[in-house]
């Protein structure tokens, strides 16, 4: 009878801490930053494009008595080249937004999210920032190329989560628009 209440206590104890709720993985932010912690956006582009212009290369060759059909079929080389231009031409051309380097320093159980806290600005429109920006699952933050933000220093919070855990990193990047 001993025997049978000692098993019964044991069982029991078992099942009371077998119950409780463990918190799935893990989430480390305290070393989280930056390597690049700032960006510096134009709220107006220098468009100008390129003006085209021989091609001295493809000059060359023709004075090497190869035809032109063979020096761009064969060689990859055009008669003309493009030259000069704004220096956002590229940029907003191919649509590419600007855009920050991922985070450092977040560890922790797989997939994480990343997402915006807070935005806060001196100057600037923290609503108008906020409809343009985002955040990748890495900490990369995103504006397209043609945006409406007003001219200010903009300080990005963000929050990290994963299974079972979230955790602030506050004023870890800033934009400069100007």
């Amino acid at each position: 009878m001993k025997k049978i209440m000692i098993m019964i206590i044991v069982a029991l104890g078992f099942m009371g801490t077998g119950c409780q709720d463990i918190t799935v993985g893990y989430l480390l932010t305290e070393d989280a930053s930056y390597e690049i912690d700032s960006l510096v956006i134009k709220s107006v582009l220098d468009t100008r494009p390129p003006v085209e212009i021989p091609n001295p290369e493809f000059q060359r060759y023709l004075d090497y008595g190869w035809d032109a059909e063979s020096i761009i079929s064969i060689l990859g080389v055009f008669p003309t080249i493009k030259e000069g231009g704004g220096a956002d031409y590229d940029r907003d051309f191919y649509g590419i937004p600007w855009t920050s380097t991922p985070i450092e320093g977040v560890q922790g159980t797989e997939p994480i999210f990343a997402s915006i806290k807070t935005v806060t600005s001196d100057v600037g429109d923290v609503g108008k920032i906020l409809e343009f920006l985002t955040v990748r699952g890495d900490g990369t933050l995103s504006i397209p190329t043609r945006h409406e933000i007003p001219v200010g220093r903009y300080k990005i919070s963000l929050t990290f989560a994963n299974e079972g855990y979230s955790k602030d990193v506050d004023d870890c990047f800033t934009i400069i628009v100007k």
